[in-house]
């Protein structure tokens, strides 16, 4: 965890600490614009932290047990593989546009969610000047090995490589034959340690990406913090 997290969403002056929790809702009050900004920098961090955490998490679940406990018999465990992989792309792959999100509140840019790209933000003068564009194009940087995948399986395909290919195919096969016929199409212990080392390779693959990405997070997290605390101060400078 870095020092940021506890800064902002712990943050003594956070609208969090005066709010007014019931059965049906919790109310918080945003009255002031420093309350505003709290509020608004600790949702668009925490949306990233999350992000980050469901990106491990789903990292975490590319085990075999798990996808045997997931699977259903009348399914190929193919089309679950499949799921698990493009899943743990999808999660990480979302942790940069939570950046982009979290650098418009931070800086208070005012521009929508649905607005909000690379280029627009790099580019934007505030960002230039409190120096956090290179931070940012160096976490662009290290998504870039499954940015155009990720905008595949979203928009057009599903995500397809040789081994997984050759995998799903054959369990697909496996799973047609014992339908049909009763009869296993590979043997079981062979399939099942194919499809162990497959997965090992990918929770290893992946974990070296999502650590990577997550270095240059706390590059950037160390360079964002003061810009929060001066924001914070000509809010408070503001009000009087």
């Amino acid at each position: 965890m870095h020092q940021i997290e506890a800064a902002i969403i712990l943050d003594n002056e956070s609208p969090l600490f005066t709010c007014k929790p019931s059965t049906e809702a919790i109310e918080l009050t945003t009255d002031t614009e420093l309350a505003f900004y709290i509020l608004s920098c600790s949702k668009s961090l925490s949306s990233l932290t999350s992000s980050m955490d469901k990106a491990r998490l789903s990292i975490n679940l590319l085990k075999l047990e798990y996808l045997d406990h997931i699977a259903i018999e009348d399914q190929s465990k193919s089309k679950y593989l499949e799921m698990l992989i493009e899943n743990t792309i999808i999660r990480i792959q979302s942790i940069y546009d939570r950046i982009l999100i979290f650098t418009n509140r931070l800086l208070d840019l005012g521009i929508s969610n649905e607005s909000i790209n690379h280029n627009l933000i790099v580019t934007n003068s505030n960002v230039i000047k409190f120096d956090l564009t290179d931070k940012i194009k160096s976490i662009n940087k290290a998504c870039y090995a499954y940015k155009a995948i990720r905008n595949t399986v979203i928009h057009h395909d599903r995500y397809t490589e040789e081994q997984l290919d050759h995998l799903t195919l054959t369990l697909t096969a496996d799973h047609l034959s014992k339908e049909i016929s009763g009869k296993q199409f590979a043997p079981p212990e062979a399939l099942k340690a194919t499809t162990q080392i497959y997965l090992d390779a990918k929770k290893e693959e992946f974990t070296k990406y999502l650590d990577i990405i997550e270095s240059k997070l706390f590059e950037f997290y160390d360079r964002a913090l003061p810009v929060y605390f001066h924001f914070k101060e000509r809010l408070r400078e503001k009000q009087k």
